[in-house]
């Protein structure tokens, strides 16, 4: 009941933003992947899904409305991407670092032999147990003997093992997993106004195409000075634009008065991994769906 109140809640608010910006009253609310249109009957029936931005796996709020199709799609495949990496850069911060916890599977190499194991890391606490029905029982029987003759022989200080967390993630699709987030806090900040324009055409175009590299320059590592989690910044150099910083992670989207193509100019001015340095003015993220832009009214 809660969330059908919530959902009512945002979609109302998509309603009277639309019909705000179009002068017409029309009982729609457009879903900010696919830009469908969408009647109260679709939110009665479920068509209508609460969004979790960031993903709900990652402690998201429920800021806006998309449409089933594009956040079950998200789900099975961007979404997916970004929680197998989180999994792990905390797998490597709870063994390099001794921070956090983490626990999964691992390859355990030890004595020339590598087995399946369970790993548990608690501040820097390790747990290791191998996986029975995972490994071959000559290789839990070696492992075993050889653990035996380290003790037995008084070598285990210092003897040498790797683990290595059996975590892995689809590098692209995890960085249209964050172009996708930082796009629906902007639409939840500034609104239809924003995402209609045609300078963020190809931003949504990349989102529901998501296999097919369609802009560059888009993703770039975060600001280590700057400490909180989540940001989001209209810049002015080297370019106006839109900057949202998700942890170690910062996408860089068009701006309504900057040019036609930003990833083209940004391409062809830091080709590579060329370095780009951004300054601008911090804005306020949104913990709901605000959509500022579609309600402003100029004063006169």
């Amino acid at each position: 009941m809660r969330k059908q109140k919530i959902k009512q809640k945002l979609f109302d608010k998509g309603v009277e933003a639309l019909q705000k910006i179009t002068g017409k009253k029309l009982e729609l609310y457009l879903c900010p992947i696919c830009a469908n249109g969408f009647n109260r009957h679709d939110l009665d029936t479920g068509t209508l899904t609460l969004e979790h931005v960031p993903p709900k796996s990652l402690r998201g709020k429920t800021t806006v409305l998309t449409c089933k199709k594009c956040n079950s799609t998200a789900g099975h495949s961007i979404d997916a991407a970004i929680v197998n990496r989180e999994r792990l850069f905390s797998s490597i911060e709870a063994l390099v670092q001794k921070s956090g916890s983490f626990e999964g599977r691992a390859d355990l190499e030890i004595g020339g032999k590598t087995a399946n194991v369970n790993l548990q890391v608690d501040n820097g606490s390790v747990t290791i147990k191998p996986v029975k029905e995972r490994n071959p029982p000559e290789t839990l029987k070696s492992l075993k003997d050889y653990m035996i003759k380290l003790a037995q022989e008084g070598r285990w200080d210092g003897e040498e093992f790797k683990l290595t967390p059996r975590v892995s993630f689809h590098q692209w699709l995890s960085k249209v997993g964050d172009l996708r987030t930082a796009y629906l806090i902007c639409f939840a900040f500034f609104g239809y106004r924003y995402i209609l324009n045609s300078r963020v055409m190809n931003v949504r175009r990349q989102i529901i195409e998501y296999n097919e590299p369609i802009i560059d320059r888009f993703w770039v590592s975060s600001d280590e000075s700057l400490e909180d989690k989540y940001g989001l910044y209209l810049l002015a150099k080297p370019i106006s634009s839109i900057a949202v910083k998700i942890s170690k992670f910062t996408m860089i989207l068009p701006w309504l008065d900057g040019p036609d193509d930003i990833y083209r100019y940004l391409s062809e001015r830091y080709p590579g991994e060329a370095k780009i340095s951004f300054s601008g003015e911090r804005l306020r993220w949104p913990q709901s769906l605000e959509l500022n832009l579609d309600f402003y009214e100029p004063s006169t």
